[in-house]
């Protein structure tokens, strides 16, 4: 499970996730452009996802290219990554107790995720299965007439595959 993600251009720099439901609230005010959606777009990034980079792109322009280190815990064992705006395909994975880094590819990445969620028997990619959970403003899953679409253009004989 994701634990936290940590971004020195964040105002408040570590963000804690436990398990559960976790809510991301704006303020009393009901102000918007607060970071609500880049949060959640962040959180895709942590999954492997490519829309914060794509729909976001104001972000790397606005504060320079810069780092999000993400925590995730499976059973008693803890994993640390780091992914760079500016080098969005590539992970850096942090050993445990140290800090050596090792540079995985984005697709070995999303694959290290895939199996330790316990999913490597699900026909679909990480992405694909990840996807139908992040309904987020500014992504292309946005369809409510169709729901199971991982993406706009995605063709419903694509959808009835995967069921």
């Amino acid at each position: 499970m994701l634990t936290e993600i940590h971004c020195k251009k964040f105002k408040t720099k570590t963000i804690k996730f436990h398990t559960g439901l976790n809510v991301v609230l704006g303020d009393h005010a009901a102000t918007n452009s607060i970071g609500k959606s880049n949060l959640l777009m962040v959180i895709d990034f942590a999954f492997g996802g490519d829309s914060f980079l794509q729909h976001n792109s104001d972000v790397p322009k606005a504060l320079g290219h810069h780092d999000y280190q993400f925590r995730f815990k499976f059973g008693d064992k803890h994993f640390r990554f780091v992914r760079n705006t500016d080098t969005p395909d590539l992970v850096l994975q942090i050993a445990e107790g140290s800090e050596e880094e090792t540079a995985i590819s984005i697709e070995d990445y999303r694959a290290l995720l895939k199996a330790a969620y316990s999913l490597g028997e699900v026909g679909l990619t990480f992405r694909a299965i990840t996807s139908l959970f992040s309904r987020i403003w500014g992504k292309d899953n946005l369809d409510v007439k169709q729901p199971l679409h991982s993406h706009i253009k995605e063709a419903s004989a694509s959808r009835k595959s995967r069921q």
